[in-house]
């Protein structure tokens, strides 16, 4: 499926401006190169400039890692500010379109590069870059008097915040369009995302201008190496934790192999409490921790004996007290692993209610994280359509009807709307779609 055609002529517009910046700062006197730069009784020729600080771009960006949400982590925002500081806005801008042009960076599915990416993509990512890039460099030159080479504290907070706001207007309109999200809660999602990082960057770019001024293109290389083994440690990190999620996920799907009622919940639940996020905007790291707590949710079931979990007919009072300590189980797994424990309390509270008379501390209302709100509702949902051994699963129907009569009760009820409303969606479609395949077998069969 192509992407709609708005989101075409958006890029065409982002396009237009790049190449227009481009024109702009290149031809002006204002940014031009100096014949030659020199700091510290050290003169560097324009080429070996650009060279240098290119070469930089082109391997931190190369070596970005692509988190299990999509977002990449690199430090090239450190190497466009220090190229802002040192050489202005077209020093900058080349840097920053080197760093995506020449880039290859190793992802899941092998390696990225502009030769295997789509063209639309590598026009925008590029633009982009160039736009966020050229501007900030321009409030600098304008700060700073068009006098480069210089630490000036305030022009540089202020370059970092204008390259901020840019590029997340930039992304977040995109992001909009594909997505049908409104602007402003989805730039706010990005903003908080990615500002604290950026400013944290900003300061690395800061000691590698401040290190190429005083002392050379040695002395940036020799603080660059730190970069890339914190890098290689994150990784290690961030393969660590993967590692885990995987093993624990093995377990669960271990869980559902041994039960054929089960098979499939964890994912079904994943994508519902998805399907609700995203309509309520969700941020990003809160989704992140919501999607694991989905895969995760039922882990405890584990210390659950099988013949309780299999029974097919109702349970007594002592086998469901038994049933309800799944959740102190699973959220004490989950709470012995560090980089989980961020989920421990969703998984913790998915059996809680509004009302009070959930499990297993029986809280109410605001006390239960919106998180685990999201979770009770796609988790008892797919519950109640899903097959038993004690009964036959309930018609979506039905399920809705459920739903709706326990707003506010056994279900957060501003969520209970809101996912009425992607269900009766989706089932509003579902129906046209077998109407049509019905109106298509009667055609086949006439012809016949």
């Amino acid at each position: 499926m192509g992407l709609p055609r708005k989101v075409y002529a958006y890029i065409a517009v982002i396009t237009v401006f790049a190449i227009g910046l481009t024109g702009y700062i290149a031809t002006s006197s204002l940014y031009s190169f100096s014949p030659q730069f020199s700091f510290s009784s050290i003169t560097y020729s324009v080429m070996f400039v650009v060279i240098f600080w290119s070469i930089l771009a082109i391997v931190s960006e190369s070596l970005t890692i692509i988190l299990p949400n999509g977002i990449g982590v690199s430090v090239s925002f450190s190497i466009y500010l220090a190229s802002i500081i040192v050489g202005g806005p077209l020093l900058a801008m080349i840097a920053a379109s080197a760093s995506y042009i020449f880039s290859v960076v190793k992802t899941e599915e092998g390696y990225s590069h502009i030769f295997n990416t789509p063209y639309y993509k590598s026009i925008f990512n590029v633009s982009t870059l160039i736009l966020s890039s050229g501007l900030s460099g321009l409030v600098f030159s304008y700060f700073s008097d068009y006098q480069y080479g210089r630490f000036l504290f305030g022009p540089i907070i202020l370059t970092v915040l204008v390259y901020l706001v840019i590029n997340s207007v930039i992304i977040s309109v995109l992001v909009s369009l594909i997505h049908v999200k409104p602007f402003l809660q989805t730039w706010i999602n990005i903003f908080k995302g990615v500002a604290l990082s950026i400013f944290a960057v900003a300061m690395i770019g800061v000691i590698l201008a401040l290190a190429f001024m005083s002392y050379g293109p040695t002395a940036v290389v020799l603080f660059f190496a730190p970069l890339l083994l914190a890098r290689y440690s994150f990784k290690l990190y961030l393969n660590m934790k993967h590692t885990y999620i995987d093993t624990i996920s093995a377990f669960n799907k271990f869980l559902e192999a041994k039960d054929m009622y089960t098979s499939g919940h964890a994912s079904r639940v994943l994508r519902y409490s998805e399907s609700i996020a995203s309509a309520v905007n969700l941020r990003a790291d809160r989704m992140d921790n919501l999607k694991n707590a989905a895969i995760l949710h039922d882990i405890g079931k584990i210390g659950i004996d099988d013949s309780i979990l299999k029974k097919t007919s109702g349970l007594s009072p002592d086998e469901y007290a038994n049933i309800k300590e799944h959740v102190r189980i699973g959220s004490e797994i989950i709470d012995g692993i560090d980089f989980l424990k961020g989920i421990s309390k969703i998984v913790a509270q998915h059996h809680e209610r509004p009302d009070g008379k959930g499990y297993p501390n029986g809280i109410k209302d605001s006390s239960i994280c919106l998180e685990a709100a999201i979770l009770s509702l796609a988790d008892v949902y797919d519950a109640m359509i899903s097959d038993r051994p004690y009964r036959k699963g309930l018609t979506q129907e039905v399920a809705l009807e459920e739903i709706r009569n326990n707003s506010g009760t056994q279900f957060n009820a501003e969520l209970a709307e809101v996912f009425i409303k992607i269900l009766e969606k989706e089932l509003l479609e579902q129906n046209l779609e077998n109407e049509l395949l019905e109106q298509n077998l009667e055609k086949e069969a006439q012809i016949c």
